[in-house]
């Protein structure tokens, strides 16, 4: 079993991310999915980032361990919850898997900077940081009776298709007719970021809907 197994079978840490969402959201009042769905989504695009651009063995395994904790900070609290989720992290990695010091630092950054994505400095940090922004689909949302206008157009987001060929990441959002491009203005600042993080990696990040490119700034 690999260190990344060996996370994902935590009993503990399976708890943490099956309680988040109940945590994060009071009765009526909505709530995108911080748990179990999420971390999970983000470690499989994690990983075909990675796989796709030929890291090794280590750096993919790390990126998923990255990915699946990113969001447990969550557990104590929606504010400031990427550098609670880095300091619980640091905690985790003292399991007793070998981990470099090195590797130690590089995970614990990767979660530290998955919401902002200011200080990219890895490549596992690259891949975590885009493959949660680009989690908005439809898929994410939870049940409530209350939802704002930005997170109900997302429920108009059907599916969403991340490839990696050569050096070019492309989003592409498959959307019903009710979409709205222009609530998501604010949140195109999120994909700015994604594309600097790509340019980490030595990609182009191409940003679609429908199969039809945005423009964003980088």
């Amino acid at each position: 079993m690999d260190a990344y197994e060996k996370f994902s079978n935590c009993p503990d840490i399976g708890q943490m991310l099956d309680n988040i969402n109940g945590l994060m959201q009071p009765k009526g009042m909505y709530s995108a999915c911080h748990g179990r769905y999420h971390a999970m989504y983000v470690v499989s695009v994690v990983e075909n980032i990675l796989q796709s651009l030929s890291y090794d063995a280590r750096t993919v395994e790390l990126g998923k361990i990255a990915a699946l904790l990113h969001d447990i900070g969550n557990i104590a609290g929606r504010w400031n919850h990427a550098r609670k989720s880095a300091a619980l992290a640091s905690v985790l990695l003292d399991y007793p898997i070998h981990f470099s010091q090195e590797e130690k630092t590089m995970v614990i950054q990767a979660i530290e900077d998955h919401s902002a994505g200011k200080h990219v400095s890895s490549a596992v940090g690259a891949a975590v940081f885009i493959a949660d922004k680009a989690d908005i689909t439809k898929r994410r949302i939870l049940p409530s009776e209350n939802i704002d206008p930005f997170h109900k157009n997302l429920m108009e987001i059907e599916d969403v298709e991340i490839t990696v060929s050569g050096n070019a990441i492309t989003i592409n959002y498959i959307t019903s007719d009710s979409f709205c491009r222009d609530t998501l203005s604010e949140y195109l600042k999120k994909f700015e970021m994604s594309a600097k993080a790509a340019a980490y990696l030595g990609c182009t990040y191409h940003l679609q809907f429908n199969g039809v490119e945005e423009k964003i700034a980088i």
